[in-house]
C-alpha cells in the first residue's frame, strides 16, 4: 500500500476550493453580495437621514427657538427652521442619488471589468 502525502492533499484540496470559489463567485455578486449591498445602501440613506437630524428639524419646525414665545420670535424660529429644513432636504436629495449609484456600480462593475478584458 502506497502511503498517501500530506502536503499534495492539501495542494489539492486548496486548488478544488480556489476552483470551487471561482465557479460561486459570479452567483454569489449578483444574489447575496448585491443583497448585502442593498442592506448596506438603506444603512447609509437611513445613517444619512439621522445625520442630518432631518426628523427632528421637521418635528420642532413650529416650535418656538430658546423658548421664546412672542410673535417676532415665533415668525423667526418658523422661518429659521424652514430654510434649514429645505437645505438639509436638498443635501438629502443630493446624498440619497450619489448612495443609490453605489449599486448599481456594484452591478455593472463585472460586465465593464469583463467587457474590458475582451476588447483590449
Amino acid at each position: 500500500m502506497e502511503a498517501k502525502n500530506p502536503a499534495l492533499i492539501k495542494i489539492g484540496e486548496t486548488v478544488l476550493a480556489l476552483v470551487k470559489h471561482l465557479l460561486y463567485w459570479p452567483l454569489w455578486w449578483y444574489s447575496s453580495g448585491f443583497l448585502n449591498t442593498l442592506r448596506g445602501t438603506g444603512r447609509r440613506i437611513v445613517g444619512t437621514w439621522k445625520s442630518l437630524a432631518l426628523g427632528i428639524w421637521l418635528a420642532n419646525i413650529f416650535r418656538p427657538m430658546y423658548g421664546q414665545y412672542d410673535f417676532a420670535s415665533r415668525i423667526i424660529s418658523f422661518f429659521m427652521r424652514l430654510v434649514q429644513v429645505i437645505f438639509r432636504m436638498i443635501i438629502m436629495v443630493i446624498m440619497t442619488v450619489l448612495i443609490l449609484l453605489i449599486p448599481i456600480i456594484y452591478l455593472a462593475l463585472p460586465v465593464v471589468t469583463v467587457w474590458q478584458l475582451i476588447i483590449n
